[in-house]
């Protein structure tokens, strides 16, 4: 069977979020990846390196007017899995959970998850 275009796998791996955001690091404000999905409890990204499991990263989202009333928000997250991206070689999917964040951003982050996130939630691969 031949492979799939360009075009034809970019369908089969359409994003679940429906607003493109980027993921930085809070120090640095270096780009980490790309925001793939998110929920209150953790996020998954696309990167295009690997990076360490069970590592503590600080992260920034930078934030819109309708789900927040700051520019961006910041929150510790440690990475659980990261894996080949099937489609695309050169990149890496990760999941984080989020383990340390104030009251606030966390409402911010449900209001992100509501408005553009999947209707069908993400789930980490068991590991």
């Amino acid at each position: 069977m031949d492979e799939p275009s360009i075009q034809e796998r970019r369908k089969l791996k359409r994003k679940s979020l429906s607003y493109y955001m980027l993921v930085l690091d809070a120090n640095s404000r270096e780009m980490i990846g790309h925001l793939v999905d998110i929920t209150p409890l953790g996020l998954m990204m696309d990167s295009q390196k690997p990076l360490p499991l069970g590592t503590d990263y600080r992260l920034r989202l930078d934030t819109m007017p309708d789900v927040a009333d700051k520019n961006y928000i910041k929150f510790t997250a440690r990475t659980k899995w990261c894996l080949p991206d099937v489609v695309e070689p050169y990149l890496y999917d990760i999941g984080f959970s989020i383990t340390d964040i104030t009251q606030h951003d966390g409402e911010i982050i449900r209001k992100i998850a509501e408005k553009y996130a999947a209707r069908d939630s993400f789930s980490f691969p068991a590991r």
